[in-house]
């Protein structure tokens, strides 16, 4: 390889690490909008999770997750993004919150970046512990996140928004969630392979006026 050739060949991965990464929100149906939970995981296990009318933070709808008398949780997750993440990147979660809590009962939100094969590279309570939502339930409260994935994001990223209950008959955990952005640093794949091609057709090219 000449040093023409070479320089080209530099210059174009140069390229491709400055241009490939921009940040965009990979949320899917963050705002409930569809009125149902397309895009989402729904647990409702020891309670319930339904998309509702009552009080939206913007728009139409917003996402009810409640767990009520005794241990026991209900979650929704939103897994987005595989093979479209850069791995240690960082991430910033923001969403709305309101509710009532009481007796034990708390709410989550939790980060965790998926391996393609099953399992996480990483997990993260977000904020370090449970959220402080208003003390007037109608209230909504903005949160925003920024954090860091994990070393194996193969699979994606999840957001899990739980209502946990702790063993007390009388716990209470009636939660409501809205506007999920969760915004990443992708890989423009479009752009990376154009910027590939261009240098392979540099090296291309110098081969023939070689030959």
């Amino acid at each position: 390889m000449n040093k023409t050739i070479k320089s080209a060949a530099i210059a174009a991965g140069l390229a491709l690490v400055a241009t490939s990464a921009s940040a965009i929100d990979i949320a899917e149906n963050g705002g409930f909008e569809t009125g149902d939970f397309t895009g989402w995981d729904v647990f409702p296990n020891a309670g319930s999770a339904m998309v509702t009318t009552l009080n939206p933070s913007t728009g139409t709808f917003a996402a009810n997750v409640a767990v009520a008398g005794g241990a026991g949780n209900a979650l929704i997750k939103n897994t987005v993004g595989a093979g479209m993440l850069i791995p240690g990147s960082s991430v910033t979660i923001s969403f709305d919150a309101r509710g009532a809590t009481a007796d034990g009962g708390v709410a989550f939100a939790e980060l965790f970046s998926e391996l393609a094969g099953g399992g996480v590279s990483s997990s993260e309570i977000l904020g370090g512990g449970p959220l402080a939502l208003a003390a007037d339930p109608d209230v909504w409260t903005s949160f925003s996140f920024t954090t860091t994935l994990g070393p194996d994001v193969s699979g994606g990223l999840t957001v899990q928004f739980v209502a946990v209950c702790g063993a007390a008959t009388t716990c209470n955990s009636d939660l409501y969630f809205d506007n999920l952005e969760i915004e990443v640093q992708a890989i423009p794949v479009p752009a990376a392979v154009w910027l590939f091609g261009s240098a392979l057709g540099a090296l291309g090219f110098g081969a023939r006026r070689r030959g």
